[in-house]
């Protein structure tokens, strides 16, 4: 079993159904945290999922529309709302954003991933999908942080797309420029989780 995985990752990886990589990553922190997992269509539904029309029968309750700017998937505008929700739900959760227009520059956003580089808190990155990987697709997508390689220039992050390596190695600086194209309107940055004890 030796190198199969990561030997030194601290999440188990799960697999988003299409539009769910935020509440998939939740489940992925939720299951680090031994708490009890909730349907990533109940906590997306909470989250104001909005899916294309062409993808609804992929939903037990879906709600379609026109595409909102960030992206279709759950449209988070504040990190208020995303508490009251982890509570509402019994999920021992508590969301902080550090939004991508609070880093003046690359050298103070390389500067707060050296920060975390050994912490043992959760972090997701929310950034553009195809400034990140070179597509014309443009949207939001959410990751877990799972290991900054500073010298490297790199950060590890576990990818909840189907389609996707789960561990998955990007260059830092790629990260940023995703997260300035995605915006602060957009949510781009980190959201820190914490455990509420």
């Amino acid at each position: 079993m030796k190198d199969v995985v990561p030997a030194d990752s601290k999440y188990v990886p799960l697999t988003q159904q299409k539009w769910l990589c935020v509440p998939t990553c939740i489940q992925i922190v939720m299951l680090r945290h031994n708490i009890p997992l909730i349907p990533a269509e109940v906590i997306g539904y909470n989250m104001n999922l909005l899916v294309p029309k062409r993808d609804a029968a992929l939903f037990w309750k879906p709600r379609t529309g026109k595409k909102p700017k960030a992206g279709w998937g759950t449209q988070l505008k504040e990190k208020l709302s995303a508490n009251k929700l982890f509570k509402k739900m019994g999920i021992p959760l508590k969301l902080d954003w550090i939004l991508i227009d609070e880093f003046k520059d690359f050298d103070q956003f390389k500067k707060y991933l050296g920060r975390i580089t050994n912490s043992d808190k959760d972090f997701f990155v929310c950034f553009d999908w195809g400034k990140m990987f070179g597509t014309s697709y443009v949207g939001g997508h959410v990751c877990v942080l799972d290991k900054v390689y500073v010298d490297k220039g790199e950060i590890r992050m576990i990818d909840p797309e189907y389609r996707a390596p789960k561990w998955r190695v990007v260059k830092t600086k790629k990260l940023y420029q995703a997260m300035k194209f995605h915006g602060k309107k957009n949510s781009a940055g980190f959201w820190n989780l914490s455990l509420i004890k």
